[in-house]
């Protein structure tokens, strides 16, 4: 395979703010079909890119023989059933996160990828983050000695309702959106180290159905912890994406990429050079995602951000539900 013929399953703000234009420039990659519910923007979006199939049904664009592969970019509810017919005919996925709604939904994906040669990728874009990256490095070579406390954040302001806003469609609120990359994140940076138990709050300030506010702990196995915050309300100046992992021998932290380092009571800081926008950043997140996927069908390595990681996420999500219904804490061992 030399080229990689992809068909776009969904076309709202993410296909065409960040998938549709990274696929289009790509030397090695064909987008030749796409499906949405909205057939008028299908042909819009058809005629723009020059994609030559515009597909009516599911069933109409994974039944396209020259189809390696489908991008699946659409509300949450319908990633399972898209997930397990693309594995049925046998077309490699790229799904956007979350996997699906809840573990039940996710562990039929990995269950149905048993047996099968599909590649199947979660878009997990924050792990791609050029500063995300070096943090993980930091803590693999023993930079800040052992790691005991994760600190993670990501407040982003919601300023109208949509599908996410309704627990049907997207599984749950705020903790499901973006605490599925906070949660993606800290298991990342650490070497997905067994979870032990968990508890969480959510609130709704702005929203009905669904949290736009969530403050969780985790507790693993090998004794270190993690508080993660989450929100679609809470005030922020902009949005934010933050990560502070601290050591035994010092902390590294993004967005600022930060490393500090011990040197008997007294912490130095080894500042970032790189003036990159948080914008800039999370768009060459996406590039470098959608890249590795490309090359991952063309031969040159693996896929990362597997179905089998992101089932261990969804646990975890569902036990801090879980735990807010009940108030107590949730054990997953």
């Amino acid at each position: 395979m030399t080229e990689v013929k992809i068909g776009l399953i969904g076309s709202g703000e993410i296909a065409q703010n960040f998938h549709l234009p990274i696929l289009h420039r790509l030397p090695n990659v064909k987008v030749v079909a796409i499906h949405d519910k909205n057939i008028t923007k299908a042909k819009l979006i058809a005629e723009k890119y020059e994609i030559p199939y515009v597909c009516e049904s599911l069933n109409e664009i994974l039944a396209i023989d020259e189809l390696d592969a489908v991008d699946v970019c659409t509300s949450t509810d319908a990633h399972c059933d898209i997930a397990l017919a693309a594995i049925a005919a046998k077309k490699n996925a790229l799904i956007e996160k979350p996997i699906a709604r809840n573990y039940e939904e996710a562990k039929m994906i990995e269950d149905a990828l048993i047996g099968s040669n599909c590649k199947v990728m979660i878009g997990t874009n924050q792990r791609f983050r050029y500063d995300a990256k070096m943090l993980k490095n930091f803590v693999q070579m023993g930079e800040i000695g052992e790691v005991f406390y994760l600190q993670g954040s990501w407040l982003q302001q919601k300023r109208s309702s949509e599908w996410r806003h309704q627990i049907e469609k997207s599984g749950g609120g705020v903790l499901v959106d973006l605490g599925i990359s906070l949660i993606d994140s800290l298991l990342w940076i650490t070497g997905f180290p067994e979870v032990e138990a968990v508890n969480a709050s959510i609130f709704k300030h702005k929203t009905e159905t669904v949290e736009d506010v969530c403050i969780a702990n985790v507790r693993f196995k090998n004794q270190s912890i993690a508080t993660l915050e989450m929100s679609w309300s809470l005030f922020s100046s902009r949005n934010n994406f933050a990560f502070n992992v601290y050591g035994s021998q010092g902390a590294a932290k993004i967005n600022p990429l930060r490393l500090f380092k011990s040197n008997g009571d007294i912490f130095e800081p080894i500042d970032n050079t790189d003036t990159l926008s948080n914008i800039t950043i999370h768009r060459k997140s996406f590039d470098s995602e959608i890249k590795h996927f490309v090359n991952s069908l063309l031969g040159f390595g693996p896929i990362i951000s597997t179905v089998s990681e992101a089932v261990q996420t969804m646990r975890i999500i569902d036990a801090m539900y879980l735990s807010a219904q009940t108030n107590q804490e949730i054990k997953l061992t």
